[in-house]
């Protein structure tokens, strides 16, 4: 068993300088924003992924070698990113001389943050890596990736993800909703100080919890590689390190200790936040608009127009119905497809049959397909596609209970971004049972 003197080495991959506990850094800003990228310029030169973070570790003088040999290593990564974008990342830390552990930041700051006594927490990352484009001729609307994390016999897990947009009108609702009454401390972390305060503001307003502070991230350094297993060891979480997410059971209701001050910060924060509202004005984006289409529930902006193009009622069930939004002044559009299939389908197995069906096209409409990834808080399969006229269009897929749903997104005429809706359609989509 290692030393209690020789703690494994924790890597923080945040949003610009990677600072190690003993004062050793690096910038990974570009590389951490070409992610999906082919190439990553570094040192004025383009270098693949792999070799750019190759370059990264050099810089870091990774690994480290102690007294009883190299230090094991705990990389923590974007809590949002999945398997697609970690693979460069496990394939260059694989040739790294010492044990590598791949975790989500999030499941670090749980890790450094709470005290032995918690048992579910939540964290907020307020900014997004890759940087999501805003389009200059739009306000821009905020996004917070939310991740929910419990404590097991193995340590912190990832217990589930959401996206929180605070400037809609459904902010309390949709706070409370994400973040529930068992919940007994909100960390929030980002690169902007105003958007943390932000953050903090909303949650103290909308949401009940012990504890609604700011995350330290030298705390992560210091403290992120401690399991709350065991005091001393390094957690071996496997590459890819989110699980698929299980129902809490056996769950209590959290004390209510903290009322009398809880009740005393919402009042305060609830003033503050109403008072940045009413500031917002006219300015504010159109309301967003929740759509029913058949089993499926996605919110789509409320002024985009709708086209439905269901199948003829002479087809089989099977037949997959599609029903387009598009913004009246730029033509960007929001695709939502329908297709059943088999009531065991699995994301998995649907994304090995769009696999060979993408290769026996053979032409290159469809490009960059990855069976799993993770989008706007969820899993998904990603592609995109190229058609014969307009911009191309990025899909993500969700299969759930025999349905197969994918979310279409494509730019405006003259490049309009779509990222914000696009990524707040994927998180709200919501399935019904048969």
């Amino acid at each position: 068993m290692m030393s209690a003197r020789q703690p494994p080495l924790v890597v923080d991959l945040a949003y610009g300088p990677v600072r190690l506990s003993d004062g050793r850094q690096a910038d990974a800003t570009e590389l951490l924003n070409a992610v999906d990228a082919a190439t990553v310029g570094v040192g004025g030169a383009a270098h693949p992924p792999r070799q750019a973070w190759q370059i990264l570790w050099r810089d870091l003088r990774l690994p480290d070698p102690g007294p009883d040999g190299a230090l094991p290593i705990v990389i923590g990564y974007p809590s949002t990113w999945g398997r697609n974008r970690l693979s460069e990342l496990a394939r260059s830390s694989a040739d790294l001389t010492a044990p590598v552990s791949l975790v989500p930041r999030a499941v670090l700051i749980a890790r450094s943050h709470c005290d032995v006594s918690m048992r579910r927490c939540a964290v907020i990352e307020t900014t997004h890596v890759p940087v999501v484009v805003a389009d200059p001729a739009r306000p821009h609307r905020l996004l917070w990736d939310v991740t929910l994390l419990r404590r097991s016999s193995a340590g912190w897990e990832v217990d589930g993800s959401d996206v929180l947009e605070p400037d809609v009108d459904d902010v309390a609702a949709r706070t409370e909703a994400i973040i529930d009454d068992s919940v007994e401390a909100v960390f929030v972390d980002g690169a902007d100080p105003d958007h943390v305060a932000r953050a903090v503001e909303v949650v103290a307003a909308h949401a009940v919890a012990g504890r609604i502070v700011p995350v330290d991230r030298d705390m992560i350094r210091r403290y992120g590689w401690r399991t709350g297993r065991e005091q001393g060891r390094a957690e071996q979480m496997p590459i890819g390190g989110l699980s698929e997410r299980e129902p809490a059971v056996g769950r209590r209701p959290r004390t209510r200790w903290i009322a009398a001050a809880g009740v005393l910060a919402i009042v305060v924060a609830t003033g503050a936040a109403a008072v940045g509202f009413i500031q917002h004005g006219r300015d504010d984006p159109p309301p967003e608009q929740t759509v029913v289409l058949g089993r499926v529930e996605v919110a789509v902006p409320g002024d985009w127009r709708r086209s439905d193009l269901d199948p003829p009622a002479d087809q089989e069930t099977d037949s997959a119905s599609r029903t387009v939004f598009a913004d009246p002044d730029d033509g960007r559009r929001i695709l939502v497809v329908q297709s059943e299939v088999r009531s065991d389908s699995t994301l998995e197995s649907v994304a090995t049959s769009l696999g060979n069906r993408i290769a026996q096209r053979g032409d290159d409409v469809v490009s960059e397909f990855s069976p799993s990834t993770r989008f706007a808080g969820r899993e998904v399969i990603g592609y995109r596609e190229t058609p014969a006229s307009g911009s191309a269009i990025r899909w993500y897929v969700i299969v759930e209970d025999g349905l197969q749903v994918s979310i279409g997104c494509q730019a405006g005429a003259t490049g309009e971004s779509v990222d914000t809706e696009c990524a707040r359609a994927v998180s709200s989509v919501q399935i019904g049972s048969r």
